[in-house]
C-alpha cells in the first residue's frame, strides 16, 4: 500500500536526530516507504521538534526537504521537487491562490533564463538565432471555456487566441524576467501551445508546464513526451467549480488519473495544497475560501456555487 505524505514518522536516537538535523545525514528508514513521499523524522525522546524530510529514491534514504523557506509545508515540499532534476513529472492539485503556477514559473526562469538577455534590438538582427543548446519551455492549456462563458470566434493566430488565456502565465514572465514575455517567445525561449498540439512532440530540452489539467480527458500522451532533459509539470485544481469540461469530476479526471497511475514511481512527486494554510496570495484569497469551507464543507471536492 502506498504511504501518503506527513503520515508516518521516523523515530531515531538523539544522536542520529543530531546528524540528520545539524548535518545533514540521511537516514535509511525503518519502514517501507513509497518513493518521494514526505514524512517527519522526531528523536524517539520527545525533546526536540518533528523534522521534515523525503524518502529520496536514488539516496534510498531520507533526506531533508532542499527548500525551508516557504510558508508551508507543501510549498516547500513543492519547491524541493523543482530542485529535484531527477522528478521528471510533477503534478500539483492546489486551491486558488496557493502559488502553484507562481512557483514554477520562478523556477524555471532561475533554472533556464536567468542569464538569457534579449531586447528589441536582438530580435531585429537578423543573423540572430536560438542558441542551439538552448532549453525551452512550453506551456500548454486545454481550450476548455470557464463555466457557462462563451468566447466565440478570436482572431488571430494560435499564439494570439492563447494569450489572453494564458495571463495567468505571462504576467509572472513579465515581472520576473527583465527581457518579459513577449520578447522570450518572439525569440523561441517561451512557447505558448492548445494541448493537442503537444501530442507527438519529442519534447528533448524542453520543460512543459500543462495548466488545467483537471479538465483533460488523460494526460499519458502528455506524460510520454518526456524525452532528454526534459521534465513535466501538471498543474489543476479538481474542486468543483474549477471543472468545466463535461463529464469530468473532482475524483474522475486527466489529474486525478495520471496521479494514481505514477504515484510512487521513482521519477514522479504529487503535491496536494487544499486547505486554508496553502493560501498565500493574499488574506482576502484566504477568507473567500473560508467562507466556501464554511458554507459547503471542509471537502472542497464537494463545493458548489
Amino acid at each position: 500500500m502506498l504511504t501518503k505524505h506527513w503520515e508516518y514518522t521516523e523515530y531515531v536516537s538523539e544522536d542520529v536526530y543530531y546528524e540528520y538535523s545539524k548535518l545533514g545525514v540521511p537516514i535509511v528508514p525503518s519502514a517501507s516507504i513509497s518513493y518521494n513521499t514526505a514524512v517527519y523524522v522526531q528523536d524517539e525522546a520527545g525533546n526536540n521538534k518533528r523534522l521534515e524530510g523525503i524518502f529520496d529514491p536514488q539516496l534510498k534514504s531520507i533526506r531533508q526537504l532542499k527548500d525551508k523557506t516557504a510558508p508551508n509545508r507543501e510549498l516547500r515540499l513543492y519547491k524541493d521537487a523543482l530542485m529535484t532534476k531527477e522528478i521528471t513529472v510533477l503534478a500539483v492539485n492546489g486551491l486558488m491562490g496557493t502559488g502553484k503556477t507562481k512557483t514554477v514559473v520562478e523556477h524555471l526562469i532561475d533554472t533556464h533564463l536567468a542569464n538569457v538577455r534579449i531586447s528589441e534590438r536582438t530580435m531585429d538582427d537578423p543573423a540572430w538565432k536560438l542558441p542551439k543548446d538552448a532549453h525551452k519551455i512550453m506551456i500548454a492549456k486545454p481550450t476548455v471555456n470557464a463555466g457557462e462563458e462563451d468566447y466565440g470566434f478570436l482572431p488571430g493566430d494560435k499564439d494570439e487566441k492563447l494569450e489572453p488565456l494564458l495571463r495567468n502565465y505571462t504576467q509572472y514572465f513579465d515581472r520576473m524576467h527583465q527581457s518579459g514575455f513577449k520578447l522570450l517567445k518572439a525569440a523561441e525561449y517561451v512557447e505558448i501551445l492548445p494541448l493537442g498540439f503537444i501530442r507527438g512532440l519529442d519534447s528533448e530540452n524542453i520543460d512543459i508546464v500543462v495548466d488545467e489539467c483537471q479538465n483533460t480527458r488523460e494526460l499519458v500522451t502528455m506524460v510520454t513526451r518526456n524525452a532528454n532533459n526534459s521534465r513535466i509539470f501538471l498543474l489543476g485544481d479538481t474542486s468543483v467549480f474549477q471543472i468545466d469540461l463535461q463529464g469530468n469530476t473532482p475524483k474522475k479526471n486527466g489529474l486525478t488519473d495520471i496521479i494514481d497511475l505514477l504515484q510512487g514511481a521513482p521519477y514522479f512527486q504529487y503535491i496536494e495544497m487544499k486547505t486554508l494554510e496553502h493560501i498565500v496570495r493574499s488574506g482576502t484569497v484566504r477568507d473567500v475560501v473560508r467562507r466556501l469551507f464554511k458554507k459547503h464543507g471542509e471537502d472542497p471536492q464537494e463545493w458548489t456555487i
